[in-house]
């Protein structure tokens, strides 16, 4: 950036010897005067002259100075609006920026190629030209409050992930930048891993019931020596393992596909709780764990809508978990909270924790902790639970730490 220079003022000593040089030729009549007055008057002016030259010189740089950082800076703000133009325009992905007034500002082809026709994409067009769908409206207003969102889009034949990024204008302003991914090639791809799931866990169960059936026949008949008995227990072993994993996938698929229905029904936590813990005590027993319920006196009488067994499913999941990895002579809690307008469910363990790395995994399918890779499971009851409490409109989280167990909490929309 230049630095306007401070010019010289007309020197003092100038006027000066201007004013001097005046009152010698008017105040001395002699020659002597004459001569005096008239050099120092001259001296004088010639020093002013000098000093504007100078000062003309120095404004004359400084304007061209100026003149130069203004046209330097022109075609840097010209080469800085090319490269963000051509970003957006090489960007696969939808760019829509809506002002404060919820129109459109800005907008990049692949936009308007993955809107298509369907919208009247336009420069200072409304969002209601743009997007109909009254999903898409309303997180676009929550997006305003400054809440961001994720959802799909679905205009055939394309299916589109959308999000809604609330910040601030430079003048302070509200505005929302909209990114839009097509999707539509994930799904199709989504849907076909779910089909090939569900049906090869429905073909798998009957041969693998044939193999128990056989297994069974065997050691009842007594067509087994002695010392084969052990390898049979092992057959055992592995086809209820496989039992229990076909019965996660295939219940997975259910929920994944949305082929799974909540039926919700009145359900009364006084009574629900306790019928819960006591069908699991005798998971605990065997290893003296102490599996105990806590449930608010406030709550006891209340009745909330849910769908009761697949609720019971998911406590018992979290609960099993919780009994599995637990140490023996330990206590396991159950925990049931009114944190309005949501039903706290509560499960704590004394088990090895779950370090923060894994944490972050800990829901996803088939995904299981270091620390828990000894004890038998299928590594789908967590991802399982995590399904079934957003179909009930609800959240599950973990805050855990290596040695010094786990708390799952889930959270439900508290309802009467």
């Amino acid at each position: 950036m230049i630095r306007t220079p401070q010019l010289p003022a007309p020197s003092f000593a100038a006027l000066a010897l201007v004013l001097l040089g005046t009152w010698l030729v008017i105040y001395l009549g002699h020659p002597m005067g004459l001569i005096l007055g008239g050099f120092c008057f001259l001296t004088g002016v010639g020093l002013l002259l000098l000093q504007g030259f100078l000062r003309f010189g120095s404004e004359a740089r400084v304007k061209s100075d100026l003149e130069l950082e203004n046209l330097s800076l022109k075609d840097l703000s010209r080469k800085e609006d090319h490269l963000r133009q051509g970003i957006l325009a090489n960007l696969q992905e939808g760019v829509v920026l809506l002002d404060s007034r919820k129109e459109v500002r800005l907008y990049n082809p692949a936009a308007q190629s993955l809107l298509s026709t369907s919208s009247r994409l336009t420069m200072g067009g409304s969002v209601t030209g743009v997007f109909r769908e009254p999903e898409t409206l309303r997180n676009i207003e929550m997006a305003y409050t400054g809440k961001e969102s994720e959802w799909t889009l679905r205009r055939d034949p394309r299916a589109l992930r959308l999000r809604a990024i609330p910040f601030e204008s430079m003048d302070g302003s509200q505005s929302v930048l909209l990114t839009l991914d097509d999707i539509t090639r994930q799904e199709a791809l989504e849907t076909t891993r779910q089909k090939f799931i569900s049906n090869a866990s429905h073909e798998l169960k009957t041969p693998v019931t044939s193999i128990r059936i056989a297994a069974e026949n065997l050691l009842d008949g007594g067509f087994v020596a002695p010392d084969g008995e052990n390898n049979l227990k092992a057959i055992f072993r592995s086809v209820d393992r496989m039992t229990m994993l076909l019965n996660d996938i295939s219940e997975l698929s259910r929920i994944e596909t949305g082929a799974l229905r909540l039926e919700a029904l009145p359900i009364q936590l006084g009574v629900f709780v306790p019928q819960l813990v006591e069908e699991l005590r005798h998971q605990a027993e065997p290893r003296r764990i102490t599996l105990n319920a806590e449930l608010e006196p406030s709550l006891e009488p209340m009745v909330i809508k849910a769908d009761a067994l697949r609720l019971h499913q998911l406590l018992e999941n979290l609960l099993s978990n919780a009994i599995k990895f637990s140490p023996e002579g330990s206590e396991v809690m159950l925990r049931i909270q009114n944190q309005s307008p949501w039903l706290l469910w509560t499960v704590q363990d004394s088990g090895p924790g779950i370090a923060e790395s894994d944490a972050k995994r800990i829901f996803e399918r088939f995904y299981r902790a270091p620390s828990t890779r000894g004890v038998p499971g299928t590594g789908l009851g967590l991802a399982i639970v995590k399904h079934l409490a957003l179909l009930m409109g609800g959240e599950v989280g973990l805050r855990s730490e290596l040695g010094k167990g786990s708390t799952f909490t889930l959270k439900l929309p508290l309802q009467g």
